[in-house]
């Protein structure tokens, strides 16, 4: 019996130990990224995705019409800035975004393709971008007023 008592306590001890400080450096980064990601102020050394405009007016169009816009943005961070991802809120719009890292005081676009079709009147969409920036999400909206096509004679 003193044997199995002395032996759970070396396990245990060595599990307390091994689970100590040895924090790796992916580890920290990871701890660094998600600090910052919650942190509006950052810490500076996190790169700040800055666009142009963050909103566009496609104005009066008619249903069925195919419409883009490119919105351009610059890395104002300290750090390459990564898209991960550019998620639409509908299927009718379609983002294309840079997959290379954008280098600090580097430029990029996020092109919307936007599709009319079976839409009608005022149309609000919007798009989350999803990056290592601070903040790690970021949203563009864009607005439309789609008229109904003509009836054919």
């Amino acid at each position: 019996m003193k044997t199995k008592i002395s032996f759970f306590v070396l396990v245990l001890t060595s599990i307390l130990f091994s689970c100590g400080n040895g924090a790796s450096s992916s580890d920290t980064n990871l701890i660094e990224s998600s600090s910052t990601a919650d942190n509006p102020e950052g810490n500076g050394k996190e790169p700040i995705i800055t666009f142009e405009h963050e909103t566009w007016d496609f104005g009066t169009i008619i249903e069925g019409e195919v419409v883009e816009h490119s919105y351009t943005f610059k890395n104002t961070g300290t750090k390459p800035l990564l898209i991960s991802d550019v998620q639409a809120s509908c299927g009718c719009t379609i983002p294309e975004w840079p997959r290379e890292p954008i280098a600090t005081g580097q430029e990029g676009t996020i092109k919307l393709q936007f599709n009319s079709n079976g839409k009608s009147e005022n149309i609000n969409k919007d798009v989350t971008i999803f990056s290592n920036a601070n903040p790690i999400k970021k949203k563009l909206t864009f607005t439309a007023y789609v008229k109904k096509k003509p009836e054919a004679k």
